[in-house]
């Protein structure tokens, strides 16, 4: 069951007047990153390498950038704190969609706490504000779980 905005707004700072939808919360574009070089996964991590992710826009400095077809990361300007009974699931806004853009996400696990990233897919060209409304996050009780997150990306 997803567990309605009056109740988990509670778990993101930064909100805005205008951030609470139906079941889920707005989020924020904070900045926004090419990726360059290339990474590295397996089982244990042990031989992750994280390309590098460099700045291209900052909604803290800069008004709007124009993007052309390509990936990139943004970074969300909502510290989220999950609580431990907790798992949210972020989506792409439709008006996003509708402009040829999605995002890829990953489950926010019960602990997490950070800002969260997501890889953005511009498919085709767009004109990006600063703190434009980007994704909308839902949350669901988790019953039964397996701990808490206490992976690289905790409070980052």
């Amino acid at each position: 069951m997803i567990i309605g905005p009056n109740i988990t707004k509670d778990f993101l700072s930064d909100l805005k007047e205008g951030q609470l939808q139906q079941c889920g919360v707005d989020l924020k574009l904070d900045k926004i990153y090419k990726i360059e070089g290339k990474g590295a996964i397996d089982f244990s991590n042990e031989k992750r390498v994280l390309p590098e992710h460099v700045l291209i826009f900052d909604s803290e400095k800069d008004e709007k950038i124009d993007l052309e077809c390509g990936i990139y990361i943004v970074k969300i300007k909502e510290k989220m704190n999950i609580p431990e009974n907790m798992a949210g699931f972020a989506y792409p806004r439709s008006t996003l969609l509708r402009m040829g853009v999605t995002l890829y996400t990953a489950v926010h696990d019960p602990g997490y706490e950070g800002y969260a990233s997501y890889l953005m897919h511009v498919m085709n060209p767009v004109t990006m504000y600063k703190y434009a409304k980007i994704a909308q996050i839902v949350f669901s009780e988790v019953k039964d779980g397996n701990g808490t997150y206490s992976g690289i990306y905790h409070k980052k």
